[in-house]
C-alpha cells in the first residue's frame, strides 16, 4: 500500500516523537488530540526536538520544511484522506476503544490503523472496528524519532497486506521493523521485564547495592543500569507493567516487593527527584543513591538464606531463559531476536549471543541451580534443555 499521508492520535511524549520521525522522512502528518492546549503542548515538544536536531547539524531551512508538514487538529474531519493512522494515547483500553471506534467512522475504508500500545491486545483493539484486518500493532520505542526499533504486531484478524504495509512504513522511517506475534508485552519489553525484575530481587536480598548492580550491567552489555532505567521510566509505571506481566505469565514474573514499597513512598525516580537514586531539583541529574533505601531494605528482610554472591550473569539469565521461551512460542524469528533487543534497548550483544558466550550447557546449569533456590523465576525453558541435550553450542 502506498502511504502518502499519516495521522498521529495523541500528542504526548510518544505521539509528538513519532510525528518527528514521520516528518523527518517527508510524510505530511496530522497531529490530533482532545483540545488546542494539548495539541499545542505536542507542537512545542516537536519544536524542541527539531531545535535539538538543528543544534546537531540539521539546516534551519530543512527543519522549517519538516515543521510545515505538521497539521494540528482537534477533530477527525481532516482524516478522510489519511492512509495510515498511528494511535499513541495512554494505555487505557476504554480510551483506545473510543479512539478506534471514531477512526472507523471518519477514515476511508482502505486506511490502516496502527496502535503504539506496548502491551495491550491488538486482537481486542481490532475488534473495536469493522476492519480488524486493517489493525496492527506498531510499537515504537522512546524516543521514537531516535530509537531504531519498531515492533510490528498482527492481531488474530490482521491481514498479511496490513502487516507488510506496517513493516514497509517502519523501514521507510529508517527503523528495524520486526514482526512479533501477539503476546503480553510483546518481545523486547517482555524480556526487559525479566531482567529489571531480577535486578530488584538482587537489591532486595542485599546481594548487591544499587551502584554495584547498575555498574555491573553497564560494564557487561547495557548502556544504562536496570535501576537507573527504572528511575527514568518511573517506579509507578514499572509496577503497573510488572503486575500486568505477573497476571499474564504467572510466578516467573512475580514482582519484587521493593517496587511496591517505592511506589507507596512516592519514590518514583526522576519525576519525584527520588527513586533508587536522588536527583537535582533543577537539572534532574543524578546526585547519588537514595539513603532512604536502607530503611526499606531492612524492613523487607535482607539477604535470603542460601543466596549466592552477586554475579552479573544472574541479571541476564532470566532474560536468556525468557528468550528461549519466546522462541519456543514462535513469537519472532530467531534471527530477529538479538537485533531487536540491541535496537530497542541499546544492548551491545543480545541475549542469544550472551547465551552462546556463557555456553548453553553452563546457562542451563546455572539456571537449574538458581531454580533450586528461587523456584519459578528460574524454571528452565524446555527449548534450552533441548538445545543442550542436542549438544548445540549456539542458537544462531
Amino acid at each position: 500500500m502506498q502511504v502518502n499521508k499519516v495521522a498521529v492520535v495523541g500528542s504526548g511524549t510518544m505521539g509528538s516523537s513519532i510525528a518527528v520521525a514521520l516528518i523527518s522522512r517527508g510524510y505530511p502528518t496530522i497531529l490530533k488530540d482532545v483540545d488546542d492546549k494539548t495539541v499545542q503542548s505536542g507542537l512545542n515538544n516537536i519544536d524542541r526536538l527539531l531545535k535539538s536536531r538543528v543544534d546537531k547539524g540539521l539546516s534551519a531551512k530543512e527543519a522549517e520544511a519538516q515543521r510545515a508538514l505538521i497539521l494540528p487538529s482537534t477533530d477527525y474531519a481532516t482524516f478522510a484522506d489519511v492512509d495510515f493512522v498511528i494511535e499513541a494515547v495512554p494505555e487505557i483500553i476504554e480510551l483506545k476503544k473510543k479512539v478506534f471506534e471514531d477512526l472507523d467512522e471518519w477514515c476511508n475504508v482502505d486506511a490502516i490503523f496502527g496502535s503504539n500500545t506496548s502491551s495491550l491486545s491488538i486482537t481486542q483493539i481490532g475488534a473495536f472496528t469493522r476492519r480488524p484486518d486493517k489493525v496492527v500493532g506498531l510499537h515504537f520505542f522512546n524516543p521514537a524519532h531516535l530509537m531504531k526499533l519498531v515492533e510490528v504486531i498482527p492481531g488474530l484478524e490482521t491481514s498479511h497486506d496490513t502487516v507488510n504495509s506496517a513493516i514497509e512504513l517502519g523501514i521507510s522511517l529508517g527503523k528495524l521493523a520486526v514482526r512479533v506475534e501477539e503476546c503480553a508485552s510483546f518481545l523486547v519489553n517482555r524480556l526487559l521485564g525479566r531482567y529489571i525484575n531480577e535486578s530488584l530481587w538482587c537489591l532486595q536480598e542485599g546481594v548487591g547495592s544499587v551502584e554495584e548492580i547498575d555498574k555491573a550491567a553497564c560494564d557487561y552489555v547495557m548502556p544504562i543500569g536496570p535501576l537507573a532505567l527504572r528511575d527514568m521510566n518511573g517506579s509507578d509505571v514499572g509496577l503497573a507493567v510488572a503486575r500486568f506481566n505477573f497476571q499474564e505469565y504467572g510466578d516467573r514474573f512475580l514482582p519484587a516487593s521493593i517496587l511496591e514499597e517505592m511506589v507507596k513512598l512516592n519514590l518514583l525516580g526522576q519525576k519525584t527527584k527520588e527513586g533508587f537514586y536522588k536527583y537535582d531539583e533543577n537539572t534532574r541529574k543524578r546526585i547519588g543513591t537514595n539513603s532512604r533505601l536502607a530503611e526499606i531494605l531492612v524492613r523487607l528482610g535482607g539477604i535470603r538464606d542460601g543466596a549466592p554472591p552477586f554475579d552479573v550473569e544472574r541479571l541476564f539469565l532470566p532474560m536468556i531463559n525468557e528468550a528461549f521461551l519466546v522462541l519456543q512460542e514462535k513469537v519472532c524469528d530467531v534471527q530477529d531476536l538479538d537485533p531487536a533487543m540491541m535496537a530497542g534497548l541499546g544492548m551491545r550483544r543480545g541475549p542469544l549471543a550472551l547465551a552462546s558466550e556463557i555456553g548453553l550447557a553452563e546457562c542451563l546449569r546455572k539456571i537449574e541451580a538458581l531454580n533450586q533456590i528461587y523456584g519459578e523465576r528460574f524454571r528452565p525453558a524446555p527449548l534450552l534443555k533441548r538445545y543442550v541435550w542436542a549438544n548445540r553450542t549456539s542458537v544462531l
